[in-house]
């Protein structure tokens, strides 16, 4: 997460972590059912690699929560981050 005076730019693994935490799902076995590593999930968690479709579609089947969810997720996050970059820059 990076925040600036305008913006709070939130990665979407923040939501994943709070759906495997609802669902009791631990990281580790999420990781297996998405196909990747431990630390490709935590790093996607913390927003340090970005969310790609193929991640969207397998989001989709792993959590039944559409892929346009996290594509949208994942371009809103890319937005706010690049805008709260420039806002910090500027001061």
């Amino acid at each position: 997460m990076i925040i600036s005076k305008t913006y709070i730019a939130t990665p979407p693994g923040y939501t994943i972590k709070e759906q495997l935490t609802d669902r009791g799902i631990a990281q580790e076995e999420f990781a297996t059912k998405m196909g990747m590593s431990q630390e490709d999930l935590s790093k996607l968690i913390k927003g340090e690699i970005q969310l790609t479709n193929d991640m969207a579609v397998k989001l989709e089947t792993v959590l039944g929560i559409e892929a346009s969810f996290w594509n949208n997720l994942e371009a809103i996050y890319r937005e706010k981050y690049a805008k709260a970059i420039a806002e910090n820059s500027a001061n």
